[in-house]
């Protein structure tokens, strides 16, 4: 059962000019996406990221409200004589000659500062891949080290996540971290993605509900994937850039569907801005329905293939670009390189009743990562250089099944488990600069499995009040053989017990309170069970000294509250907490994640967003942290201790759309001591949106700013000859300057 909450303004004696209002269901969550009607009239709508819509142009008297998918009642509504607001229960259309589709995505804001972004808004963004829908999320940091073929870097509350190392990402309930990839613990590459077939995004901060598993230390987002009504049917899109980007998408999917059927192809060439940083890729994605039946449950397949070869640039000393010995888009070392390949085929099945709630998931893939890199110059070896390739393969699988029950009216249970496992090889070779080998510095090959247990309970003891309490059990085991060791294989088992608790308070329709605990955990990556101990040099005195390495676990805490008085305005603000016993971070130098001691982090996030006109959306919001080691009282380093953003978008009913974002990050501190520089980045879009033709131009950068998207602290040697300094020098990665791409779609 749905409900739909319709609030009328005062009309006096003129015609209404709209009627609005909000979609909720039983348990008052607002329902995503949902298409409305006016019988009679050509008046249509649907809703948003909030559940609100809006009817233009309403005539006073009766009207009916309808929709495709539901049955209303009761539907008829007398404009200028109901009272304010007024409660309409919709029921889903299930007669037995009709195969329903969900066309509604329903988010779950158990948490105050859950963010649902949406295909629409990520579309009113600059994007070059999938994973630039993030950075639509308040507080959330993204950096490109160099070239769009590697792995981002995340910031988020306070944590520098590096490749993923606390962010837990999933694709339709696929999970996308590379446990113990070779370049970065928890790497995430979201390459095999096309961005047009996001259909949103969801992202929960901190590890506050059951299905949030490794990796969520900082949080989790989840991609469902889809093409938007609009662009059913054959859809082919060409860019052209600024950078000599040449682009080509063409996708497919029913006209009489959803969206959630269909299959996309794309092409990629750029140059990319300075020097090293070309790319190639190519990737085919699809995914269908085998069978949709409210008797027999939902199956469908997904299956993606990619495939990018790239050129990677580096980091720069600042310093050498201050004397001009280099330029700010340069790079050192011409021969940085990647390869970057991923074949995946996923089953999922769901079947819902009104007792009964059962989702599985399983999937397998292959998976492969090529790097040169040089990050030092000549400061480790002055004769041959610093220069590593790195490599792996990896084959993987896994499994989950959710179960929810409803034992009565206000009591329901969740339950689930699975398990993900890994086999793996990679290997690490000091090579000159010919790319001639001269010592193999990691040789390892094994397995490794992570298997889940969670039970919980979903309790509303009253209408307003949603309590949720349970706890999941994850085990890691490990079985490793160092090729470099002349020993038996080393193996390990690690268990890890995470209670979650949330409750929402609907203290009245427009305001919500949230309190949520959690615990978090990151399993330790499979090296870390040989006898390899790297030398704890280049980021903090504040380094671990009590062990070997073990299970990185989190407690979190948030307070929050949301409010949503009307279709013009939504607030919602949170104040969070999180102790961690090991902090982890990267040290270029040894190029491996060193264990240090417990932090903890303190911090406010405010998100406004504002409708003051039915084509114009506003969006700010600000996130604060403090983060600290809890001993020395000194910085975590590199992660933004303030980020703000603003977005405008506007969209016309003409077809005319255009909007502008600009994010702005505070200094971060840097190991050692040492402080960044502050970043201001404004980017915009502009486009004509019609039926069959579309056209879409992104700007990067607009003011042409010299952005240091990454920065760091550590030694490097660039000079070979000359007498090298083991002092840390402020390093960094350039951000893009000003650049443009114009994309043309055309639908058949």
């Amino acid at each position: 059962m749905l409900c739909v909450l319709i609030t009328c303004p005062a009309w006096g004696q003129e015609p209404p000019r709209r009627l609005y209002g909000q979609i909720i269901d039983d348990e008052r969550d607002p329902l995503v996406g949902v298409q409305l009607r006016l019988e009679g009239t050509q008046i249509e709508t649907r809703s948003d990221n909030q559940g609100f819509f809006v009817f233009e142009n309403v005539p006073l008297g009766t009207v009916n409200i309808a929709s495709d998918r539901y049955t209303i009642h009761p539907s008829r509504i007398v404009t200028h004589e109901q009272p304010q607001p007024i409660i309409i229960q919709a029921h889903r259309l299930n007669g037995p000659d009709y195969t329903m589709t969900v066309v509604a995505s329903r988010p779950h804001p158990l948490i105050a500062s859950t963010s649902h972004i949406t295909g629409e808004e990520i579309a009113t963004v600059p994007r070059r891949n999938a994973e630039d829908a993030l950075r639509l999320v308040p507080g959330f940091t993204l950096v490109q080290h160099g070239s769009e073929g590697k792995g981002h870097q995340f910031f988020l509350r306070g944590f520098d996540a590096i490749h993923g190392a606390d962010l837990e990402l999933t694709v339709a309930g696929i999970p996308v971290n590379e446990w113990s990839n070779i370049h970065a613990q928890g790497y995430i590459d979201l390459g095999f993605i096309i961005p047009e077939t996001v259909a949103s995004v969801e992202v929960t901060k901190g590890p506050f509900t059951l299905k949030q598993g490794a990796f969520a230390t900082a949080g989790s987002a989840d991609y469902t994937l889809g093409l938007p009504e609009s662009s059913l049917g054959i859809q082919a899109i060409y860019t052209i850039g600024t950078t000599n980007r040449h682009r080509g998408v063409l996708t497919y999917s029913p006209t009489a569907g959803d969206g959630k059927n269909f299959i996309a192809v794309e092409a990629m060439h750029d140059d990319g801005f300075g020097e090293n940083r070309e790319i190639n890729r190519g990737t085919i994605l699809g995914q269908a329905r085998v069978f949709d039946s409210t008797t027999y449950g939902t199956l469908s397949v997904i299956a993606s293939s990619y495939l990018a070869r790239f050129a990677l640039p580096g980091t720069l000393r600042n310093e050498d670009v201050v004397a001009g010995r280099v330029g700010f888009y340069d790079a050192y070392d011409s021969a940085g390189l990647g390869l970057s390949a991923r074949s995946i085929v996923s089953l999922t099945y769901s079947w819902q009743t009104g007792v009964h709630d059962i989702s599985s998931v399983i999937y397998g893939g292959y998976r492969q990562l090529e790097l040169i890199e040089n990050y030092t110059g000549f400061l480790i070896n002055p004769l041959s250089g610093d220069r590593r390739k790195q490599q792996q393969i990896t084959w993987n699988f896994g499994a989950t099944v959710n179960y929810n029950l409803r034992l009565m009216a206000s009591l329901d249970l969740e339950a689930g488990i699975g398990t993900r496992g890994d086999v793996l090889n990679q290997t690490q070779r000091h090579i000159n600069q010919q790319k001639a080998p001269l010592e193999t510095e990691r040789d390892l090959s094994g397995v490794q499995s992570l298997s889940h247990m969670m039970v919980g309970l979903l309790f509303r003891p009253i209408d307003r009040l949603r309590l949720a309490a349970g706890a999941r059990v994850d085990t890691a085991y490990v079985s490793v053989q160092d090729g470099l060791a002349a020993r038996q294989p080393a193996t390990g088992t690690m268990v890890t017990i995470s209670p979650r608790v949330t409750a929402e308070w609907h203290v009245f329709i427009p305001w919500r309170l949230f309190a949520a605990y959690g615990r978090g955990f990151r399993p330790p990556e499979a090296r870390s069970f040989t006898s390899f101990e790297p030398e704890l040099t280049g980021i903090s005195e504040d380094i671990y000294d009590g062990g070997r390495p073990s299970t990185t676990v989190t407690d979190s805490i948030e307070l929050g509250s949301r409010w949503t008085p009307n279709h013009y305005f939504s607030a919602a603000i949170s104040g969070f907490t999180t102790f961690i016993e090991q902090e982890t971070v990267f040290d270029h130098v040894s190029g491996v994640n060193l264990e240090l001691n417990q932090t903890r982090r303190l911090g406010l996030e405010l998100s406004v967003q504002s409708r003051p006109m039915s084509w114009l959306t506003l969006h700010a919001d600000m996130t604060y942290v403090d983060a600290r080691f809890v001993n020395s009282g000194n910085r975590i380093p590199l992660a933004p201790p303030l980020v703000g953003n603003f977005r405008a978008f506007a969209q016309h009913n003409s077809g005319i759309q255009g909007g502008i974002r600009v994010m702005g990050l505070a200094p971060r501190p840097l190991p050692n001591g040492a402080k960044g520089s502050p970043m201001t980045v404004l980017d915009a879009t502009a486009g004509y949106k019609g039926d069959r033709i579309r056209v879409n131009l992104e700007v990067e950068n607009v003011l042409n700013l010299r952005i240091r998207e990454g920065e760091y602290h550590y030694a490097s040697h660039w000079r070979p000859g000359e007498e090298s300094s083991e002092l840390p020098v402020v390093q960094y990665i350039a951000g893009a300057p000003l650049n443009v791409r114009l994309s043309i779609s055309t639908l058949f």
